[in-house]
């Protein structure tokens, strides 16, 4: 799969969108590259001029593959890696982020501390917005009820689209959680911190759910 092809599966329109406005922004405010924004805002562009919609969505197949690639070029330096973070927990941690991405629920690039949540918080703020399953599923059949002549066929579809995603990212919420807080640990004992205080391990906790998403970016786009 080219890089190319990679950036249209992975990437909304509305973060590609926010690539193009990337490229004006003064060089101390921007969050990636003007060479990287130029591309991303060209590709919305032809995308327009074809009408095409962009459907943002990576079989899942060809999302393991990427991953596996690119976790292999830790050497060349081409990926930011964690390396208190296995190789098999860092594929969670990718699967978690896309399925993030697929649900639609947050712009990706403020996703980061929902690592840090535990299911509780994170159905808590899915509710506060409507897009728990149990809401989702109840507008659903709402809508299936009044929907005699295929007018909410559009809005039925986006919300199961959302629904598979949302279960999954409850589903392992724990367990992504309980990735970092092992990496945690395992970077303090790294460190000769064998009895760190709870204030070292929250503070380390914290910070690798950013680093988690650099490395995510970074498998899509390179170490920039």
């Amino acid at each position: 799969m080219k890089k190319i092809d990679i950036i249209n599966e992975v990437y909304t329109e509305k973060q590609r969108r926010w690539a193009c406005d990337q490229i004006d922004a003064p060089k101390s405010e921007r969050e990636i590259s003007k060479k990287d924004a130029t591309e991303m805002c060209k590709d919305v562009k032809q995308s327009k001029k074809k009408n095409e919609i962009v459907k943002p969505k990576m079989k899942k197949k060809d999302l393991v593959e990427y991953i596996n690639t690119k976790i292999s070029l830790k050497e060349n330096g081409e990926v930011f890696i964690v390396t208190e973070i296995p190789s098999v927990d860092k594929r969670e941690i990718f699967r978690f982020f896309e399925q993030l991405r697929q649900s639609g629920v947050i712009n990706m690039f403020g996703s980061s501390p929902i690592l840090n949540w535990t299911k509780d918080d994170l159905h808590r703020w899915l509710y506060g917005m409507g897009k728990d399953p149990e809401s989702m599923e109840s507008e659903i059949e709402e809508l299936e009820d009044d929907n005699e002549e295929g007018e909410n066929d559009s809005e039925i579809e986006l919300l199961q689209s959302q629904l598979e995603p949302i279960k999954y990212l409850l589903d392992n919420k724990n367990n992504v959680r309980d990735i970092l807080v092992r990496g945690a640990m395992t970077r303090l004992e790294n460190r000769g911190e064998e009895d760190p205080d709870l204030s070292k391990v929250q503070r380390v906790f914290q910070s690798l759910a950013g680093e988690c998403f650099k490395m995510w970016t970074t498998a899509i786009y390179g170490n920039r």
